[in-house]
């Protein structure tokens, strides 16, 4: 919060030094009134601004102004939580985890475990949470748990594979990895909408390599499709297809 008052000093002076707006700027209406009108006045007005005259001032006004906006409605679904519906509550949790707020989220998908314990997501999610903020041990129970209410969930088995491997647990991590696939397509949600299979080839070929390459010719099979489906990944530096 402290780094988004010193940015907000700094372009209110930037938005009066370089535009030289005056006072009642929509800019300033909304900074002295936060509410959704003089936000989409001011977002608008800057949008324009900067896409007519390519104004980087007026770009960062509306990168600030979307931040703000942001934490105003964050604000909200915190003052209100107590009565969210599960899924909103899912949905501030899930947004508090992309902003890098751990802990927030991990409380909010706490009270989603106690409250609808055989709900998958909520677990899977707060294992990626506690994964983020380096608690190993408490991400793979968490994304056991995402397994244990949903044996289909794919991205789970993927997540605790790529955790396992952080933990150094290579076999147990191959064998996660390798079983989650068994399941590609067959869970309920889309495999490609939660995890890339370009990620997921370079996590199975690592995890090979870690294994002592003990299957060539899969390793082979891996490299070949991730050559196809990203030739420009930087990943593929240093892969060989072994002899």
């Amino acid at each position: 919060m402290k780094n988004i008052i010193i940015a907000a000093v700094m372009i209110m002076v930037m938005a009066t030094a370089v535009t030289g707006e005056e006072k009642e700027s929509p800019y300033r209406l909304y900074i002295n009134d936060k509410n959704p009108e003089n936000f989409i006045r001011a977002y608008r007005h800057y949008v324009e601004l900067s896409e007519d005259s390519l104004d980087m001032n007026s770009t960062a006004i509306v990168v600030y102004l979307a931040m703000q906006e942001m934490e105003r409605n964050l604000d909200r679904l915190e003052e209100n939580r107590p009565e969210l519906k599960n899924r909103t509550k899912f949905l501030y949790a899930n947004a508090l985890l992309e902003l890098g707020k751990y802990d927030q989220s991990i409380s909010i998908y706490n009270e989603l475990n106690r409250k609808v314990p055989k709900w998958s997501c909520p677990w899977r999610h707060k294992g990626e949470a506690f994964w983020k903020k380096g608690d190993l041990e408490a991400a793979v129970e968490a994304l056991e748990m995402a397994i244990e209410t949903r044996e289909t969930h794919y991205d789970a088995y993927v997540m605790l594979a790529d955790v396992l491997r952080d933990m150094k647990k290579y076999r147990e991590a191959l064998k996660t990895l390798e079983k989650g696939l068994t399941y590609y397509g067959k869970d309920i949600e889309d495999p490609e909408e939660e995890v890339s299979s370009i990620d997921v080839y370079f996590l199975y070929m690592d995890l090979l390599r870690k294994n002592d390459m003990e299957d060539t010719d899969k390793y082979r099979h891996l490299l070949e499709r991730a050559r196809e489906a990203a030739p420009e990944d930087d990943r593929l530096e240093g892969c060989e297809i072994p002899e």
